[in-house]
């Protein structure tokens, strides 16, 4: 019988690929970050992938929370480019 801590590096094991990918997908993130919609589609799609690609960790004690604050770290970051361009917008 597998102890619960062999569970917990397996499920890890197994989300390291996943989170390769969730990382080149997200450097691949198109936007205009002075167009609502553009925003509001990359915000749309940073969830769906954050739900979709870790939805088999949510029950994880340590990927379920992970995925949580790699989804808000990903939309602050649209909402800091968001910020800048509009500073520059406005600047210029």
């Amino acid at each position: 019988m597998q102890s619960s801590l062999d569970e917990l590096r397996q499920q890890i094991q197994r989300a390291e690929p996943i989170l390769k990918r969730l990382d080149v997908e997200m450097e691949s993130l198109e936007f205009d970050p002075l167009v609502p919609a553009s925003v509001a589609a990359a915000n749309a799609t940073v969830c769906h992938l954050i739900d979709t690609l870790l939805a088999g960790f949510a029950a994880n004690p340590i990927l379920g929370p992970l995925a949580r604050e790699l989804e808000t770290q990903y939309l602050d970051g649209i909402q800091a480019r968001v910020n800048d361009a509009t500073k520059k917008r406005r600047a210029a």
